[in-house]
């Protein structure tokens, strides 16, 4: 225990140096957040719920985004690169205490990305949850994880910098654009949403609409057992293919 405390006060230090957890994890979804509560109608409707109301679910994930697929494989490739790793592999450190460590930096952005997202759309457009709030706090919990499955597992099996900043780029971006972040699910073509439907992230918003609108959870249950599965190959697969060099 005190050896993971100990790697997660360095790894802490160092992350937070960089500005890109700042732009890209909390400042960019705060700032999203705000323009879709501006110019987003509440009047105007998506399957009996409104723009605005859908839009908050899908808000919050932007930050896991960030902070999970593309913070946390760039970071670990950037340390294996350097030859960083290869040192924590002759001491008493594991790759467990590495990821997890990743994991609970990136996690405090993606918490306080949350946080400001929610309070822009409460306080300056008087967002209502139809839902259960602890409900909500559970499926975002599970997307946020699952999340950072991927990431910590693209980051454990790239061999290099190159091949992680692909990975990490394909991931997000895709994710950000295609899975109903950004643009919303609801105004796609048909056809689109089937592709938009293989995507694990649009699969978490699906459930976190849901959730938040306070429908029947048996409606999502295929986003559950995905986001479940992304969850066990993500963990399991990264402590199992994890390269050191």
């Amino acid at each position: 225990m005190n050896m993971f405390w100990t790697i997660l006060r360095i790894e802490g230090r160092l992350v937070w140096k960089g500005l890109d957890i700042l732009i890209f994890g909390i400042l960019f979804p705060i700032i999203l957040a705000g323009l879709f509560g501006y110019i987003m109608s509440k009047d105007a409707t998506l399957g009996g719920a409104s723009m605005f109301e859908v839009s908050y679910p899908a808000v919050v994930t932007i930050g896991i985004l960030a902070t999970g697929v593309m913070g946390i494989p760039l970071t670990i490739s950037d340390y294996r690169h350097r030859g960083i790793l290869k040192r924590f592999q002759v001491t008493p450190a594991n790759p467990l205490q590495l990821l997890l460590a990743q994991g609970v930096i990136q996690f405090t952005s993606a918490l306080i990305s949350f946080v400001g997202v929610t309070l822009i759309y409460i306080l300056l457009f008087q967002y209502e949850m139809n839902g259960s709030w602890m409900a909500f706090l559970t499926a975002y919990a599970n997307v946020l994880i699952a999340m950072y499955a991927i990431g910590i597992f693209i980051g454990s099996v790239v061999p290099d910098q190159k091949a992680a900043n692909l990975w990490s780029s394909l991931a997000y971006f895709s994710m950000l654009l295609f899975s109903g972040a950004t643009i919303p699910y609801e105004i796609m073509p048909s056809f689109v949403q089937r592709i938009m439907d293989l995507l694990p992230l649009a699969q978490g918003i699906h459930l976190m609409k849901h959730v938040s609108l306070g429908e029947p959870l048996q409606d999502v249950y295929i986003a559950m057992i995905v986001i479940g599965a992304c969850i066990m190959v993500g963990i399991f697969g990264s402590v199992k293919l994890f390269r050191w060099k």
